[in-house]
């Protein structure tokens, strides 16, 4: 039997290529012999575009013709296929998407036909079961990035006789159900079946289906599932059946009645929801991987960046993407979680729009989204078909929550969602149980931390805020949250406020929600009536200064709004004393940062609130002192001491001996420095507060730098990090260590230590861009890097100038002995320059700097400062 003249079966039509015919209903067009070569050379392509000139030279070989005939015999084929059988690329050309059968020919076309034909024998109908849907399964669109994925639900379908693969719409559960029976043909079995319900509303019916698709005919009436297991009893098959989500009760129902009627039936479901049948095995379906940065090695192989480019390739098949497109095609991938089919959606729009284009337009994603296949189901050809279809199979307070959470912007806790969903109709315990329903049914997705946090999808969420706002509920909405993120803000804030330092609770508690309150923050700062929510915002933030200024700026757009009866007045004091403990620290705003701390002081006095006034007077001290005006600071720090009583924690005590220590070391008291530095890392370690102890260890070994004794300085510091390792501190702590580890070995000569210090260090640099820079400064010049040197002073000056900077004794040091090693080196003019061009430095691009150094041979290492 030849098949090297196939005959193709499309919509209402055949393709005869052994008698050159077109049938349409049976009917031969008799097309002609251009448009019939025209036809074949896309049907042949069908899975790709077929560019204008690749399709002049198919059909009119070696004749040169006007181009315009190809759009007038694609024109002349729609009138007989209809208006959507053949698809125009624009810029491009063309490509037939209208669904194809199998290619068939001679015998092999009559065995077609008797396999689809329901009233065959029943031998025949045995093989009907299966032949059309293993045609299907080895027809399916490529498995991308989901290899781990197969290899697992293989093995778990080998051990278990009902696996459901469970995830949210557009994730790709059907193309791995489909996969793995193709991938592994007879391995579950003598034959796959693979039913799609998508389209099947009426459950009444399912039974019926069910066996149709198998080639069995039931009788209307009876027990119709009873004699379907019966049919099947013998039988041993791989059952597949597709988005069971909206029937999921009567499928439950069959399945059971089939795994103990029918022990030779394996069933693999894909479904939203889990069916909930006892010997049920579940994998849920994630979205696929996405790099953190274009930097992670590989990242071009991660799942979702080799869909979208496989997709894209689909429509423009000389497409590459180029190593400077890669962040934003990850970012593309990112804002789209990683879900199958919005990156399918995506990549469909950027042979027409770009890909920055796309990036840019996503927040219009459901009309953006609509370019998905015509032979998919409707559901995933458009994002918001897919998302209309799990919405529709929510009951209504499952739709009351969806909506709701959608305020929440990078997800929320249990405790959080309760407080803004619930009201009059729906109290804690209700708004609890509707999120689990709504995490069965794939549309919240559960992060594992502790404690345990959830979130929607963007695409999801973005739906959400669609329908809140249809049921007239957004501005209600926005208000409780941002009331909510305030309330939960003062309660973290309160519960440190009688401390004198960041606690890593407290860290661990606000941070994950920083999104959310950026969130509360626009709104309220946007609202006037959301007034006092902006000043409350920001007064219980301050803490959050400590990672990044953009919670100063918050601080700073409310000061003219913080008047007396705008706020209450605890939250008044606590706006003072966050605005006086910011890191605006220039010559112009240490005025306004003493008066600030002046008037959290007041505040503080007339409360009765004696730690908290601590708090303000430490404050006091520490800018009186960078106002030159020491006995002022002194007489702070003095009023501060005397609050302290026997029951306060140590950190108290140690703030004082802190402030003393640097009070001794700037009258050049050395000694006297050694001994109090001694005493509160003494009180540290009695205390058992490890953070506080890597603190005022990292002071002593600084005092020993400026007194000259670098090793011991260096092996102080090499004994805490090693320390470190096993109990570890927070980044905050572990760079100070770090930084000064590396200063230290830099200005010593010790340049080859220095550079393992540097690459040590470099993780957290990167992680939290916030360090000293001097170092670093002083470490490039001796690698041979001046312009690189100057650069990172150039940062460090703009730093101190912009008040975001105040340098430390040793620091000052090392930046001038850098600074006049560079004069020798280079050109007055090009140091200057290099200078100028450090100013708009980041911490960012420093470690960008040192990263590069310390790829490149070290060009310095006995080199020597001038005199």
């Amino acid at each position: 039997m030849s098949i090297s003249a196939p005959t193709y079966r499309f919509l209402n039509a055949e393709l005869r290529t052994a008698q050159r015919l077109l049938l349409v209903n049976g009917r031969d067009c008799q097309v002609g012999a251009r448009a019939f070569d025209l036809l074949l050379a896309l049907v042949e392509r069908r899975d790709r575009v077929v560019l204008k000139s690749e399709l002049l030279e198919l059909v009119w070989p070696r004749i040169v013709v006007e181009e315009n005939n190809l759009p007038v015999q694609v024109g002349n084929l729609r009138k007989l296929l209809g208006p959507h059988a053949i698809a125009t690329i624009p810029g491009r050309g063309y490509r037939f998407v209208a669904p194809v059968m199998a290619p068939d020919a001679g015998p092999a076309a009559d065995i077609h036909r008797a396999l689809t034909d329901r009233a065959t024998p029943a031998a025949a109908q045995e093989e009907a079961a299966v032949a059309p849907t293993a045609e299907r399964l080895t027809t399916a669109s490529a498995l991308v990035g989901r290899a781990h994925e197969l290899a697992l639900l293989a093995t778990m379908l080998e051990a278990h006789r009902l696996v459901t693969v469970v995830g949210a719409g557009g994730i790709g559960k059907s193309r791995l159900a489909q996969a793995v029976g193709a991938e592994y043909p007879g391995r579950f079995g003598d034959a796959v079946s693979l039913i799609e319900l998508a389209g099947l509303a009426d459950p009444s019916l399912l039974v019926h289906v069910v066996a149709q698709s198998l080639g069995l005919a039931l009788p209307e009436r009876g027990d119709c599932a009873q004699l379907l297991v019966g049919a099947l009893a013998n039988r041993r098959l791989l059952l597949v059946l597709d988005n069971c989500e909206h029937l999921l009760e009567p499928i439950s129902i069959l399945v059971e009645r089939l795994l103990v009627g029918a022990p030779g039936v394996r069933v693999l479901a894909t479904s939203q929801e889990p069916l909930r049948v006892h010997a049920e095995q579940q994998l849920r379906l994630e979205p696929l991987a996405i790099p953190r940065d274009a930097s992670v090695p590989g990242a071009r192989e991660y799942g979702a960046l080799v869909l979208f480019a496989l997709r894209v390739r689909a429509a423009a098949p000389y497409f590459e993407l180029a190593d400077a497109d890669l962040p934003l095609a990850i970012e593309i991938c990112r804002e789209l979680d990683g879900l199958p089919l919005a990156i399918e959606l995506a990549a469909a729009r950027v042979p027409l729009l770009g890909l920055r284009s796309v990036q840019s337009r996503l927040h219009e994603r459901f009309l953006l989204l609509t370019a998905g296949t015509r032979t998919a189901l409707r559901r995933h050809q458009t994002l918001r078909a897919a998302l209309d279809w799990s919405h529709g199979l929510l009951a209504p307070l499952q739709r009351t929550i969806f909506r709701r959470i959608g305020v929440f912007s990078g997800g929320f806790t249990m405790e959080l969602a309760q407080a803004v969903c619930a009201d009059h109709e729906l109290d804690g315990w209700s708004v609890l149980d509707q999120l689990a329903a709504l995490i069965d049914k794939s549309l919240v997705v559960v992060d594992g931390a502790e404690p345990v946090r959830f979130r929607l999808l963007e695409s999801a969420r973005a739906f959400a805020l669609e329908q809140l706002a249809a049921a007239e509920e957004t501005t209600a909405l926005v208000i409780r949250h941002a009331e909510t993120m305030l309330a939960f803000l003062r309660s973290a804030d309160d519960g440190k406020m009688d401390s004198t330092m960041r606690t890593d609770e407290y860290a661990a508690l606000v941070l994950p929600e920083l999104d959310n309150l950026r969130a509360a923050y626009r709104w309220a700062s946007g609202a006037i009536s959301g007034r006092a929510l902006a000043i409350g915002l920001a007064a219980h933030a301050g803490p959050l200064i400590d990672y990044s200024t953009e919670f100063e700026e918050w601080l700073i757009d409310q000061e003219p709004h913080v008047v007396p009866g705008a706020v209450d007045d605890a939250t008044a004091a606590r706006y003072w004393r966050g605005m006086a403990a910011s890191n605006m620290v220039g010559p112009r705003r240490l005025p306004k940062l003493l008066e600030a701390a002046q008037r959290a002081a007041d505040a503080y006095r007339a409360m009765r609130l004696p730690r908290r006034l601590f708090s303000a007077l430490r404050l006091i001290a520490l800018w009186r002192k960078s106002s030159g005006d020491p006995d002022g600071a002194g007489a702070a720090i003095d009023e501060a001491a005397a609050l302290i009583e026997p029951s306060w924690p140590a950190e108290f005590r140690i703030v004082v001996l802190r402030f003393r220590a640097l009070e001794s070391r700037h009258a050049r008291q050395f000694e006297a420095a050694r001994l109090q530095c001694a005493e509160a890392v003494r009180l540290a370690q009695e205390a058992g507060d490890w953070r506080l102890e890597v603190i005022e260890r990292s002071n002593a070994a600084d005092l020993r730098w400026e007194m000259g004794e670098h090793d011991e300085a260096a092996r102080e510091l090499d004994e805490l990090l090693v320390a470190m390792r096993e109990r570890p501190a927070s980044d905050l702590e572990l760079i100070d260590a770090a930084t000064i580890r590396v200063a230290i070995l830099a200005e010593s000569g010790r340049t080859e230590d220095a550079v393992a210090a540097a690459r040590e260090a470099l993780p957290v640099m990167q992680r939290m861009p916030k360090f000293r820079f001097d170092g670093y400064a002083h470490l490039l010049w001796r690698l041979g890097r001046p312009e690189a040197a100057a650069r990172v002073l150039g940062a460090l000056a703009a730093r101190e100038r912009d008040g975001r900077e105040q340098r430390q004794i040793n620091e000052e040091r090392i930046a001038r002995t850098s600074l006049a090693a560079l004069r020798t080196e280079l050109s007055p003019e090009r140091l200057s320059s290099e200078l100028a061009l450090g100013a708009h430095l980041g911490g960012s691009d420093v470690c960008a700097l040192v990263a590069e150094a310390l790829g490149a041979s070290c060009g310095r290492i006995d080199g020597t400062l001038p005199a």
